[in-house]
C-alpha cells in the first residue's frame, strides 16, 4: 500500500486540502504499517474516533492510495435507513463484482445471488455467505491485491456486520486486507475479538492552528484561541464554528457568547441527542456546559438530590459525558455537545443557570463576576466594577483573551459612559498589545470614543494607537513618537509611578525610541522618566538601561532571566500574552546566539516570525529576520544573510526604524568576516558605531565591538583599531556582562603588539565564563594562533588552532572552520595530525587532568591537592589548548591518547 502523502492528497471541490489530512500524516504512516504493506499480509483494523475526528476522510485517503497503486478497493459505508435490511451493506460492497457470480464454482454463486435478492432464491444462513463472500474475495485477489473499506460500522445491517467481521478473521495469508471504521464506543454486530482496534486521536494544537489558518485565515487571533478551545482537536469542530459565526465576530468586532454556537448542519447531528434527555439532565449538564471547567462542585448547583445523580448518569450512559473516576471531574466527550446544550436552551434558563454558577462561585471573585455579568441584562454598576477587577487579574496572570472579554462586558454593564470609555480603551490596549487582535483593537477604542470622546485623550488609549501605527501598514515611527509625547506631557496622571496607563505608554514610548536608534527622540523620553514619582518601575528602568548600557552601566538582561523567558514562551504557546511571548523569544534568541545554541536559536526565531504573522505583531518581525541573517552568516550563507540584511534595511528606513537598520548592519558585519572581504565589514561595523566612539542608544555597537577592531586591523587601520578599544576601556563595557568582558579583552588582545601579544590573548581566555561563548572564544583562539604562528611558535599555534577549529566544526561555523584548518596546515600539520603528537604534561598537570576527567569538581580537585579551585581551573584553562580540545568531556580520550611517559 502506498504511504499517503501531502504532495499527494487530493483537493476538495473547493480547492482546499480534505480537512482531516491536515496534521493526519502520522496517523496514515501508523494505519499503513498496521494494515502491511500492498495489503498482501491479510490483516484487518479497525478505526475508531469521536464524530468529526476524520475517520471517514482518512478511510478515504487510505483507499485512494492503495488504488493508485494497483489494489482493487471495495467500500461500503452504513446508512442509518437501511439498518434494518439484511445484506445492504454487502450489496454495496460487491456491487462491482456481480458479473462474477454467474461462473462461481458449487453453490456459492447460488448463495451469493440469494443474499443480495438477485432472483427468488431464500436468504441463505450466515455461514455459507460467509463462505461464499470468502471465497468470492479470494478469486479477485489472484489478479490484484484486496482492500475493503467500511465506514461508519454501527449504521451497517446487523447480516452484513456479522459476515464482514467473520470474513475479517480468514484473512490470513491471503492478499486482502479490511479496513473499517465506527464511532467510540458505538455498539455494532461487528465482532471485534482478536482484530486490531486504531483510536484516531484528536489534532494536535499546531495541526489545528494550520486547519484554521486554511480554511479561515482572517480570524481574529483571539477567536481562534476561542474556536481552539472549545473544538479540541476535532477537525469538523475546526471548520463549523466559525463558520455559524458572523463577519464582525470572526473578526473579534463582536461579543462572543458563553459557547460558540454550532452551524445548522452540525447542529442536526446533535439536536437528537439533547432532545432525548430529561429536563433534569439538560439542567445539569447546562449548567456543565456553561461553566466549563469539570469541576464536580457544580453538581450542588444541581441541589445534589438522586434525581441530579441520576440525570448525570443517564449522560454518562449515553455516552455525552466521562466522570473521572479519581477526581470527580465531568468533562463532555464530544466538544460540540457543549454548544448542542446551550444552544437548545433558553434565555431565561441560560441567566438562571450563570446567576447559580456565580452563587456556586463566591470564594473565587473572578469566576463569580462572570457568571453575573452573564446573568444580568441591564447595566449594573456593581457588577460592573467586579468584571472590571475580574479582568485585571486575568491581564497580570497573562490571560488577555479574558481579560478583554471581562473589560468589554463591564463596559457594556456600565451605567456612565465615562465609565464605559475607560474600560473599553483598557480593553482596546489588551487586543492590541497582549492579544493581538489588531482589528478588535481599534474597534474597540472606536466604541471607547463614542461612549466617552474624552477617552482616547488618554496615555493608554495614545498607546493603544501608536501599537496600531507601528504594526499597521506604515510603521511610522516619528507619528507614533509625536503621538505618545504629546498625550503624555499634557496628561493628569502627575506622573504616578503607580498609574498603569502612564507606565503602559511610557513602555510604548521606549519601544517607539529604541526601534528608532536616533539620540533625538531618547530625550523625552528621559524627560518624562525623570519626572516620574516617586521613581520609575524596576523593569521599565531596566529596559532603558538595556537601550544604551554604555552610559548607563547595566545591560539590563541576567542569563537567570533564562527560565522566567521560557515560562513566559510556554504560556504564550498556550494561547498567553503575546508581547510577552515575543520578547521572551527575543531574550532567548539573543542569548542562545551568543551561547552557541544556534539550533535552537533558529527554531525560535521561526516560531516568533509565525507568531508576529499570526497574531498581527509584524513590527518586530525585523528582529527575528535579524537573527535568521546573523546564523546565515555563521554558518556560511552569504548571500542569504545579505539578502535577509538588505530586506531588514528596506523596511526600516522609511518608517524611520534605524535601530532595526543597525541590527541588519550587524549581520552584514558577520558575513563579511567570514567571507573575508573585511573592507566591506569595516565599514558596516562603523556604520554602527563610528571608531573611536561607542555610539548612543545602539546595542549592537557593542555587540560587534571585537568585530569592528577585527575588520580595523586586517585592513591596517591600526589607529582606528586602538582608538575604539581605548573607547571601550574607557565606557567600561567590560564590566556590563562577561560577554563583553571577552569581546572587549579579545579586541584589546588583537591591537597588541607582539611583544605583549601572548598576555593580552591568555588575559582574554582566562575571562571568567569564556567557555560558556564558544563562538566568541574561538575566533579569539583563532587569531591567538594566527598571531602565534607569525611569531614563529608554531606548537602553541596549532594548540589554539586545534581547539578553534574543533568548536568552529560543532557550531557549524564554516567560514572559520575551514579558515583555523588553513592556518594550522600552514603551520605543516593537519587537524587529524594535531592531537597531541609530542605533548608533555607535569606531574600536576597529569593530576589535575585526570581528577578532572573522572568527574571531580575545580573544588573537589582544590581540596584532594590542596590546591583553591581558581588555581585548579587555571591549569585546566592551559592543558586545553595543550590538548588540542575545548571541554572538560573530551578529556579522558585526550589523556588515553597521550604516548606513555
Amino acid at each position: 500500500m502506498l504511504e499517503p502523502s501531502s504532495d499527494t492528497v487530493q483537493l476538495d471541490a473547493d480547492g482546499h486540502r480534505p480537512l482531516e489530512m491536515v496534521g493526519r500524516a502520522r496517523q496514515l504512516r501508523e494505519i499503513k504499517a498496521l494494515l502491511g504493506p500492498g495489503t498482501t499480509a491479510g490483516r484487518a483494523l479497525l478505526v475508531s474516533g469521536e464524530p468529526g475526528v476524520g475517520k471517514s476522510m482518512l478511510l478515504g485517503e487510505v483507499g485512494r492510495a492503495t488504488s493508485e497503486a494497483g489494489s482493487r478497493v471495495l467500500t461500503a459505508v452504513g446508512v442509518p435507513f437501511e439498518t434494518e435490511l439484511a445484506y445492504a451493506g454487502l450489496h454495496q460492497l460487491l456491487v462491482p463484482l456481480n458479473d462474477r457470480f454467474e461462473h462461481m464454482a458449487g453453490t456459492h454463486g447460488k448463495v451469493l445471488r440469494g443474499a443480495l435478492g438477485y432472483g427468488g432464491d431464500p436468504v441463505p444462513v450466515g455461514r455459507e455467505v460467509t463462505d461464499a463472500v470468502t471465497f468470492l474475495l479470494r478469486q479477485v485477489a489472484t489478479e490484484r491485491p484486496v482492500l475493503i473499506v467500511v465506514d461508519d460500522l454501527a449504521r451497517l445491517d446487523r447480516a452484513s456486520s456479522a459476515v464482514l467481521g467473520s470474513v475479517a478473521r480468514r484473512l490470513w495469508g491471503s492478499r486482502i486486507g479490511l479496513l473499517a471504521a465506527s464511532r467510540s464506543g458505538a455498539e455494532t454486530f461487528f465482532g471485534r475479538d482478536g482484530l486490531t482496534e486504531y483510536e484516531l486521536p484528536p489534532l494536535d494544537r499546531d495541526a489545528a492552528v494550520e486547519l484554521l489558518g486554511t480554511r479561515f485565515p482572517g480570524l481574529a487571533a483571539s477567536v481562534r484561541d476561542r474556536v481552539l478551545d472549545q473544538a479540541q482537536g476535532n477537525p469538523l469542530a475546526l471548520v463549523e464554528l466559525p463558520a455559524a459565526l458572523s463577519g464582525p465576530q470572526r473578526n473579534a468586532l463582536a461579543d462572543l457568547p458563553d459557547v460558540l454556537p454550532l452551524s445548522p448542519r452540525v447542529r442536526n447531528l446533535h439536536a437528537s441527542r439533547v432532545a432525548g434527555l430529561s429536563a433534569e439532565a439538560r439542567r445539569i449538564l447546562l449548567l456543565l456546559a456553561l461553566d466549563d471547567t469539570g469541576d464536580p462542585g457544580v453538581l450542588r448547583a444541581g441541589s445534589g438530590t438522586p434525581e441530579t445523580l441520576t440525570a448525570l448518569a443517564a449522560a454518562e450512559w449515553n455516552r455525552l459525558v466521562t466522570v473521572d473516576g479519581t477526581n470527580r471531574r465531568v468533562a463532555f466527550r464530544h466538544p460540540l455537545m457543549r454548544a448542542a446544550l446551550v444552544e437548545s436552551s433558553t434565555l431565561t434558563e441560560r441567566c438562571q443557570a450563570h446567576r447559580a454558577l456565580a452563587e456556586l462561585g463566591a470564594e473565587t471573585p473572578e469566576r463569580r463576576a462572570w457568571h453575573l455579568g452573564r446573568a444580568t441584562l441591564d447595566p449594573d454598576g456593581r457588577i460592573a466594577d467586579l468584571l472590571e477587577e475580574a479582568g485585571q487579574r486575568a491581564a497580570r496572570r497573562g490571560d488577555a483573551t479574558r481579560a478583554v472579554a471581562a473589560l468589554t462586558r463591564a463596559a457594556e454593564l456600565s451605567p456612565r459612559p465615562v465609565d464605559r470609555g475607560r474600560r473599553l480603551t483598557r480593553a482596546a490596549f489588551l487586543a492590541a498589545d497582549a492579544s493581538g487582535d489588531l482589528r478588535a483593537a481599534s474597534e474597540l477604542l472606536d466604541r471607547a470614543r463614542r461612549a466617552d470622546p474624552d477617552s482616547t485623550a488618554t496615555p493608554l488609549a495614545a498607546a493603544t494607537t501608536a501599537l496600531l501605527l507601528l504594526n499597521g501598514g506604515d510603521g511610522d515611527i516619528d507619528m507614533a513618537h509625536r503621538l505618545l509625547v504629546e498625550v503624555i506631557g499634557t496628561g493628569t496622571h502627575g506622573y504616578d509611578a503607580e498609574d498603569d496607563a502612564l507606565v503602559e505608554a511610557l513602555r510604548i514610548l521606549r519601544l517607539v525610541c529604541w526601534s528608532s536608534g536616533r539620540d533625538a527622540l531618547w530625550e523625552p523620553f528621559h524627560t518624562a522618566l525623570d519626572r516620574v514619582r516617586p521613581t520609575a518601575s524596576p523593569l521599565l528602568s531596566a529596559h532603558v538601561e538595556a537601550a544604551d548600557p554604555s552610559r548607563t552601566g547595566s545591560v539590563g538582561r541576567r542569563e537567570s532571566d533564562r527560565d522566567v523567558a521560557w515560562r513566559w514562551v510556554r504560556q504564550g504557546r498556550q494561547g498567553g500574552h503575546v508581547r510577552r511571548h515575543v520578547d521572551a523569544l527575543m531574550h532567548l534568541c539573543s542569548e542562545d546566539f551568543a551561547t552557541g545554541r544556534w539550533d535552537e536559536a533558529g527554531t525560535l526565531a521561526d516560531e516568533a516570525l509565525r507568531i508576529c504573522e499570526e497574531r498581527q505583531h509584524p513590527f518586530l518581525s525585523w528582529y527575528f529576520e535579524y537573527h535568521r541573517a546573523l546564523l546565515a552568516a555563521v554558518h556560511g550563507h552569504v548571500e542569504e544573510s545579505r539578502s535577509q540584511a538588505d530586506r531588514i534595511t528596506h523596511w526600516a528606513v522609511p518608517r524611520g526604524a534605524l535601530g532595526a537598520a543597525a541590527f541588519a548592519d550587524h549581520a552584514r558585519v558577520l558575513a563579511e568576516l567570514g567571507a573575508g572581504d573585511y573592507e566591506c565589514a569595516y565599514r558596516n561595523a562603523v556604520a554602527i558605531s563610528p571608531a573611536g566612539r561607542i555610539a548612543s542608544h545602539a546595542p549592537q555597537a557593542l555587540a560587534a565591538c571585537m568585530d569592528l577592531v577585527e575588520a580595523a586591523v586586517h585592513t591596517r587601520r591600526t589607529a582606528e583599531a586602538e582608538a575604539h578599544v581605548r573607547a571601550l576601556r574607557e565606557a567600561g563595557v567590560a564590566g556590563l556582562s562577561p560577554r563583553l568582558a571577552l569581546l572587549v579583552a579579545g579586541a584589546a588582545a588583537l591591537v597588541a603588539p607582539d611583544d605583549g601579544a601572548v598576555g593580552r590573548f591568555e588575559q582574554a581566555l582566562a575571562v571568567p565564563g569564556a567557555q560558556h561563548r564558544p563562538f566568541d572564544l574561538a575566533r579569539i583562539r583563532l587569531a591567538y594562533g594566527q598571531r602565534l604562528r607569525r611569531m614563529r611558535c608554531v606548537t602553541e599555534a596549532r594548540a589554539q588552532l586545534v581547539a578553534a577549529t574543533e568548536v568552529f566544526e560543532h557550531l557549524g561555523a564554516r567560514p572559520w572552520a575551514d579558515r583555523a584548518a588553513g592556518e594550522l596546515r600552514a603551520t605543516g600539520r593537519s587537524r587529524t595530525g594535531a592531537k597531541h603528537g609530542s605533548v608533555t604534561l607535569t606531574g600536576q598537570e597529569q593530576e589535575i587532568a585526570a581528577l578532572a576527567a573522572s568527574g571531580l569538581t575545580n573544588k573537589q580537585i582544590g581540596e584532594r591537592l590542596h590546591l583553591s579551585p581558581r588555581t585548579v581551573g587555571s591549569h585546566l584553562y592551559q592543558l586545553f589548548p595543550k590538548l588540542g580540545i575545548a571541554s572538560r568531556a573530551a578529556l579522558r580520550d585526550a589523556l588515553a591518547s597521550l604516548p606513555p611517559n
